[in-house]
């Protein structure tokens, strides 16, 4: 497990905390033992409030959110609004789909994962977490998922070129379009990606407190 030492302040490791969190000191602090002990462990004890207020609570205000916008900025769109009816329903299948797969990626993989305290001062911490979230990248061009999607549930060239609309394929080709379609995003969405987040954490009144935000929830419309 790669170590994040913040460049040449770091003396050493004090002692391995609970949690898997791995603890230091910068160069010249003087602190004691038995303070980063108990500092480390008030310090753990909000970070990990933090992150199970995100899998018991928040995460799913955040998933809900996500699927609402979603979807509406679908509809919003001038493309979709000159479609017809049975073409928008096509669309909305589709749409849906997609954010299914993608919110169930989210649940299932999205994470945070404390990794360090390093005491800058007897009264300053900062925390590295590292957040792991689906690699939304991967489904950044989705014309090659429909295109992928289309030639696995049977349609050939010719057959889209002489189709005025796409939801005047057959029942049969469209419900496996999209259990194709549905496996294309679930494969993209199997990578994911890490990023290391900080938080900065003081002392005030001999009580730990921060700032930060471990993650940002979506304001309300």
């Amino acid at each position: 497990m790669k170590k994040i030492l913040l460049g040449l302040f770091i003396l050493g490791t004090l002692g391995m905390a609970e949690s898997n969190y791995e603890v230091y000191v910068k160069n010249g602090v003087k602190i004691s033992q038995s303070e980063v002990d108990r500092d480390s462990k008030e310090i753990e004890n909000i970070v990990n409030k933090m992150i199970n207020d995100y899998e018991t609570r928040d995460k799913k205000i955040m998933l809900e959110k996500f699927r609402a916008i979603t979807l509406r900025e679908t509809k919003n769109d001038d493309d979709y609004k000159n479609f017809n009816a049975k073409d928008k329903e096509f669309y909305d299948k589709m749409n849906e789909i997609m954010v299914n797969e993608m919110m169930i990626s989210l649940a299932k993989t999205t994470k945070y994962v404390p990794k360090s305290i390093l005491f800058t001062s007897k009264n300053i911490a900062k925390v590295e977490i590292t957040e792991i979230a689906p690699n939304f990248d991967n489904i950044s061009n989705t014309d090659e998922d429909f295109d992928r999607a289309i030639k696995k549930a049977g349609v050939t060239d010719e057959e889209m070129n002489n189709l005025e609309h796409i939801s005047d394929l057959s029942n049969q080709k469209k419900e496996r379009f999209f259990k194709y379609l549905s496996e294309e995003i679930k494969k993209e969405l199997s990578e994911t990606t890490e990023e290391n987040r900080s938080l900065e954490f003081k002392k005030v009144s001999g009580k730990w407190q921060t700032k930060d935000k471990l993650y940002d929830l979506p304001e309300s419309d």
